[in-house]
């Protein structure tokens, strides 16, 4: 684990469900911490608005890590909006081979709505891949299941060698499901701590933010319109009105 570094970043898009689109945008920062050699610690967190509702959440990561072979621990994750509050808690692993890196997380998923006041929780698991053509240039397709929906995911980032400091990133960032569910955003990340190639910022600083992510995606979409928990609700028949 390196020394203390961080990252913020601010991004603008759109998002989408059932034909209901908004505009979104979010600020996210981490901050990481090592904890002896091969140990670390890190907090997410992230703020945002769509559908004229804001939301947030935040991360907590504890792992083991060698920039050689790879990451594991446990992680935490809370997001709210729209008067829903989401929980994911499991753990996450991370496998370096060369220019590939192979991500895997998976647990627990909790979600509560207090205007209908209703709960749900279900198992919830996912991977990614990501391949670096270039060390400062990483490509990202991910997937995550929960609630007998799949969320998938797409992340572009590079890191251009254009400033004084080689700490700057831009990004673009897609989720889609069902329910004609859709997000995509484009962004800007400053990364902080030693000046780095993005391969090495990726395997020795701090890890994928993927459980906030989730709770980004299902927190920016309307009231009570979260797909994952309409799909759940429709086959409980709890929600007369679901199509």
């Amino acid at each position: 684990m390196s020394a203390v570094n961080g990252k913020i970043s601010a991004e603008t898009g759109v998002t989408s469900i059932d034909g209901d689109s908004s505009g979104v945008a979010a600020v996210k920062g981490s901050i990481s911490a090592p904890l002896g050699h091969a140990f670390g610690f890190q907090l997410d967190g992230l703020a945002g608005t769509a559908f004229d509702a804001t939301f947030g959440g935040g991360t907590a990561h504890l792992f083991w890590r060698d920039p050689k072979i790879g990451l594991f621990g446990p992680i935490v994750s809370l997001g709210a909006g729209s008067g829903e509050r989401l929980g994911w808690y499991g753990a996450e692993a991370e496998i370096y081979a060369r220019s590939l890196t192979f991500g895997a997380w998976g647990g627990y998923h909790d979600a509560v709505d207090n205007d209908f006041g209703i709960a749900a929780n279900s198992g919830f698991y996912g991977g990614s891949v990501t391949v670096y053509p270039i060390p400062d240039l990483a490509v990202t397709i991910a997937a995550t299941s929960a609630f007998s929906r799949v969320t998938g995911t797409s992340t572009i980032e590079y890191q251009p060698d254009l400033f004084a400091r080689h700490n700057v990133a831009f990004y673009v960032d897609g989720a889609a499901a069902d329910h004609s569910a859709y997000t995509v955003t484009a962004g800007i990340r400053w990364y902080f701590g030693a000046d780095k190639l993005l391969i090495r910022r990726h395997r020795e600083d701090d890890p994928a933010s993927s459980a906030a992510w989730e709770a980004e995606f299902d927190s920016s979409l309307p009231p009570p319109a979260m797909a994952a928990y309409r799909t759940y609700y429709q086959a409980a028949g709890r929600y007369g009105y679901l199509p």
